[in-house]
């Protein structure tokens, strides 16, 4: 769900007008960043703390440092096992620079504007280009059991499969009676990722392995994120027709039948937690990626609904700002509730349940709301009208690049 929706948000990202030397600054900025100052403020005192209850927090696994300088030492130089809840950031890095060129590709087929073989010819360049680079964890990093080469290039293979039909499928889109091929769509993301079922295996003691692997996954997520939301109006139109016909409850039966095969019902076969998907029989893990798709899509739409506008601008304000920060520090405080409070007075499961979820996130909201505080006062928030100034600016600036090519294709 974070992939594809971080695809969605990416459509808002002026590619005509700031370009992929942007895009990439704009990702180290906003992932990069955060992750590396994670690493020192939440990660490692979450290592540090964990080392009574977990052997994999201690340095050597066994015994406990207790100078907290001596074991960030220590730990810096295997930091790279034990990112844990932070992999999503470097992940998420390398999605957006993976299907940069697409979301550039569909910026320009969704607002029609008219093919130029300078400019695609570059977009389809450069995806082939981060294409190649990506193969380098293939060969040069993946290596465990030749893991690389048997299963992680077959992969990035089929992923460059995957991302060519999302390229070609939307063009059919603005034919005649298009709509319906808009709502089509929406099939490629579920087969590509039956499709990278295949090369999924779930052997053990390869974290890096899994880690790439599930990278093609989420680039798969992200992308059905960007083609659907720069496609969302003719989804929405080729939705209300199919409404009103008897396909509608047709759809409700199975859904509710996919619902129930894809429910993970068998405790054997499983992978490790962070690993997706978590099965390694190639039919339960193609049903437990179609029950992902299926989630994903019903949350979606429902979220469309009932909470596409603001409700409350404080909270809205609040809750929207804080979600990095959130996802970044709420394992941190999770560790130090159970360190510092679960376990010594010995808390049954239920109340330990509710402590958790409600002093997390009040630690998170308090603490966000406190930095906040102090970095407003360094940095003062635009306001309104500066906001609307600079968005009719780079609207300014997107008419007008637009204006120079199609003089450029005339002349």
């Amino acid at each position: 769900m974070f992939f594809y929706i971080s695809g969605m948000g990416a459509t808002f990202f002026n590619t005509e007008g700031k370009g992929f030397g942007n895009f990439v600054g704009n990702k180290t900025l906003r992932l990069m960043v955060p992750f590396v100052i994670a690493i020192f403020v939440f990660l490692i005192p979450r290592l540090y703390f964990g080392q009574s209850y977990e052997d994999f927090c201690k340095p050597d696994g066994k015994n406990v440092e207790e100078d907290y300088w001596t074991f960030q030492m220590k730990t810096l130089p295997t930091i790279g096992s034990k990112l844990s809840w932070l992999w999503y950031l470097p992940a998420l890095f390398i999605d957006c620079m993976l299907t940069y060129p697409l979301l550039a590709w569909t910026v320009r087929r969704s607002r029609k504007i008219p093919f130029d073989q300078r400019d695609d010819g570059n977009i389809v360049f450069l995806q082939l280009a981060i294409f190649v680079v990506w193969c380098y964890p293939c060969f040069y990093m993946d290596t465990g059991n030749n893991y690389g080469v048997r299963y992680l290039l077959p992969s990035n293979l089929t992923l460059a499969c995957i991302i060519f039909f999302f390229y070609t499928f939307q063009l059919l889109i603005y034919t005649e009676n298009g709509d319906k091929y808009a709502l089509l769509i929406k099939i490629l993301g579920p087969c590509g990722s039956l499709a990278l079922n295949y090369w999924k295996d779930q052997a053990p003691n390869q974290p890096l392995h899994h880690v790439l692997m599930m990278i093609n996954y989420d680039a798969v997520f992200f992308s059905q994120g960007c083609v659907d939301q720069l496609y969302f109006k003719a989804m929405m139109r080729q939705r209300n027709k199919a409404s009103k016909t008897v396909w509608a409850p047709l759809c409700v039966l199975f859904a509710i039948l996919l619902y129930a095969l894809s429910s993970p019902t068998v405790y054997s076969q499983t992978g490790f937690l962070f690993f997706y998907p978590l099965y390694s029989d190639y039919t339960i893990q193609c049903l437990y990626t179609t029950g992902t798709w299926m989630w994903i899509y019903i949350v979606a739409w429902l979220m469309q609904y009932v909470a596409n506008k603001k409700f409350n601008e404080t909270a809205y304000k609040l809750l929207a700002g804080s979600s990095l920060y959130a996802y970044l520090s709420h394992y941190f405080f999770i560790i130090l509730i159970a360190v510092g409070v679960v376990r010594p007075y010995k808390i049954e499961f239920i109340p330990a349940l509710f402590l958790e979820v409600f002093a997390t996130n009040a630690c998170i909201l308090i603490s966000y709301s406190i930095l906040n505080f102090f970095y407003e006062l360094v940095v003062p928030p635009k306001s309104a009208k500066d906001k609307e100034a600079g968005t009719l600016e780079e609207q300014a600036a997107l008419l007008k690049n637009q204006e120079v090519m199609v003089e450029a294709k005339n002349q």
